[in-house]
């Protein structure tokens, strides 16, 4: 059984224009399409599943789900043969409709979507068909349920990406606590995708989103830390201290070194700093050390490693005197 209902008037220069709603109880494999539609509609599947089917792309629907068909683009849906679904839909048009939807997740590049109350979309289409028999003022109650049609299912667009980010952050804590624990080992970025559940490009984009670095960066930075921290020490070789950052080849890790701090591993040798510094002179002390605080600042805006910036600083005030 299908039902529509139409309002009689188009404004498409308004912000939004409620156009039309409907509901339909399909028969197994029923079709409706290919066709174009001259205004937006979303459709939202209450009961059973079908199928979207736009250029070469085919998406299912089920409970819970629905999709927007934008205008002027050819498309066809089709009901499940064994699950035949319940439909509802909503029409509608403005000058700042694709912007609204935009809020919902939706436009071009994404047309599906999931709503979490399913019961508060089937309500704003069941009064639509009320308003739609009030006669004079309908318009602004109709406009009214559309914007509330929208916010529930930008509610649930928004409430799913925080859900999304929430669970982002912690893979990447998840990851992060490995990684400090692991850093001595051959630890690569699929061994630590393998860890947290994920595949390698998710866990990825999951690291670019919550800290703005790759894995491997935030694996690189805190092994050069970790290094840093080790040769000020003065206690290690360079060689040691490569072994003990996950480097088994002192070379390799001199060159990641110095690509990552801009310094070799000798120049942060105390040996080094000492020794050098006792034949400057006084002015010349001074004025290396100041070098060392811009380059310590600089390494903490660039690779935000502030513990290194200090122990840098401390060890710069030899031989000042």
């Amino acid at each position: 059984m299908k039902e529509s209902w139409f309002a009689q008037h188009i404004h498409g220069d308004r912000e939004l224009t409620f156009l039309f709603c409907g509901r339909q109880d399909s028969s197994p494999g029923e079709l409706a399409g290919p066709a174009v539609r001259e205004h937006y509609v979303l459709y939202f599947c209450l009961e059973g599943r079908g199928e979207y089917q736009f250029r070469d792309t085919h998406c299912a629907i089920g409970p819970g789900e629905g999709f927007l068909v934008p205008p002027g683009e050819v498309v066809s849906i089709r009901a499940d043969q064994k699950e035949p679904w319940k439909l509802i839909w909503v029409g509608f048009t403005g000058c700042r409709a694709a912007e609204y939807l935009g809020r919902c997740g939706l436009g071009k590049e994404n047309r599906a979507f999931r709503c979490d109350v399913p019961e508060q979309l089937e309500r704003c289409v069941q009064e639509m068909v009320r308003c739609e028999m009030l006669g004079r003022g309908h318009e602004f109650l109709l406009l009214g349920e559309l914007y509330r049609f929208l916010g529930w299912i930008a509610r649930s667009f928004e409430g799913q990406g925080r859900r999304s980010r929430e669970a982002g952050t912690e893979y990447v804590e998840r990851a992060a606590d490995y990684i400090r624990s692991h850093f001595q080992e051959d630890l690569t970025v699929s061994k630590l995708a393998l860890y947290v559940g994920l595949n390698r490009s998710y866990l990825t984009t999951v690291f670019q989103n919550t800290l703005h670095v790759s894995p491997q960066q935030f694996l690189m930075r805190f092994r050069m830390e970790r290094a840093s921290q080790l040769l000020l020490e003065g206690t290690l070789s360079v060689g040691e201290v490569a072994r003990s950052c996950g480097y088994p080849d002192p070379l390799t890790f001199s060159k990641a070194f110095k690509r990552t701090l801009g310094v070799t591993p000798l120049w942060l040798g105390p040996g080094f700093i000492c020794g050098y510094r006792g034949q400057m002179t006084r002015k010349q002390r001074l004025t290396s050390i100041w070098g060392d605080c811009l380059w310590a600042v600089s390494l903490f805006s660039q690779y935000a490693l502030p513990q290194v910036c200090v122990v840098i600083f401390r060890k710069s005030r030899y031989n000042t005197r």
